[in-house]
């Protein structure tokens, strides 16, 4: 582990604050794991300096994974200290960030996240009920979005209120937690490479309630901008979907995104079968059917999609990327059983 002089106590503390008021405990401790992100961290963390934090102050500590790209001279420049913790998974990072934190308030963010001003005062109103133990949100896109992005988001904030409202599970990507409640169930599970974040939240539950706060507002930059991209995407996530339902107890609303690529699966060796019984008769019948079955579930999520966000236009799109979903998604599941190469 290599590492860089930081003192956490001070480290990132909000620029108006003067020297001699830099013991002051923070109030909340920003936790943000970088690795290879040049053109998104400087956005990032310069949308951190903006908050609006009404009188709380607050401690960044950054997480880097061993970057080659630039990354690193970027924060010097910045003025940010930063600690350089190679090969661990990003829920490893966010961890060590937790330990180190003093602020009874966790933000975690990715450097491909940009806040807007209003994020942690709104976050504070949501966290101003006891019963509330983690705040968020699903961040927007870019204004310069590709059909992609812009067919994703419908899914993932097109149907969702305009108020805060009672979740299961929120990104990781900036999400803000009570330090007392992220300690007792063990922080996130480091065995998880992805999906951390849902896991984190369904443990969390346990402590209280986790509210989705439309009204913070952040700018994802990392989302996925074409298929491709969101088909590796998707394989990566769908890898750890697995791994992550075993780690916390059995839960009814995980079954669709089990059910949906097993489904894909079936369909899909089904056509394969297919095929090789049409052409052996000579007549194309079962391979149709298999197309149709496999396509079906894409199309009427892409309807109901468009049905809720009143955008029937989206409908091709919205098929495009839910059939890509679940293809990917099958595509995970036979990954999985596969024998994985060591990690750089």
């Amino acid at each position: 582990m290599k590492q860089k002089p930081l003192n956490i106590s001070s480290a990132g503390l909000c620029s108006s604050m003067a020297d001699s008021q830099r013991d002051i405990i923070p109030s909340v401790s920003f936790v943000i794991p970088v690795y290879n992100d040049k053109t998104n961290i400087a956005r990032c963390l310069r949308s951190i300096r903006e908050l609006r934090v009404s009188g709380h102050t607050y401690e960044v500590i950054i997480l880097d994974n061993g970057s080659t790209d630039g990354t690193q001279q970027v924060l010097e420049q910045l003025g940010f200290p930063f600690e350089i913790i190679e090969h661990l998974h990003v829920s490893a990072l966010r961890n060590r960030g937790a330990w180190k934190a003093k602020g009874d308030l966790l933000a975690f963010v990715d450097s491909d996240v940009e806040l807007f001003p209003e994020w942690f005062e709104n976050s504070m109103t949501s966290l101003g009920d006891p019963m509330v133990v983690a705040t968020g949100c699903f961040p927007e896109i870019p204004k310069e979005a590709t059909w992609v992005q812009q067919a994703w988001d419908l899914h993932q904030r097109g149907r969702q209120p305009s108020t805060p409202f009672p979740i299961s599970w929120l990104p990781s990507m900036n999400l803000i937690v009570r330090r007392e409640a992220f300690q007792a169930i063990g922080g996130f599970n480091e065995k998880l490479e992805t999906a951390e974040d849902v896991d984190l939240c369904y443990r969390l539950a346990s402590k209280g309630m986790i509210l989705c706060d439309p009204t913070m507002k952040a700018i994802h930059w990392g989302e996925a901008r074409d298929l491709a991209i969101f088909w590796r995407k998707e394989v990566w996530r769908g890898m750890g979907n697995f791994r992550g339902m075993c780690s916390h107890d059995f839960r009814f609303d995980e079954l669709p995104s089990l059910g949906y690529p097993l489904y894909v699966l079936i369909l899909c060796v089904a056509f394969g079968l297919g095929m090789c019984f049409d052409l052996w008769t000579g007549h194309i019948l079962i391979s149709p059917v298999c197309v149709a079955l496999l396509g079906f579930p894409a199309l009427l999520l892409a309807v109901n999609t468009a049905r809720h966000t009143r955008r029937p236009t989206a409908i091709p799109s919205l098929f495009l990327l839910y059939l890509t979903y679940g293809l990917a998604r099958a595509f995970s599941v036979v990954k999985a059983f596969l024998p994985r190469s060591k990690s750089r």
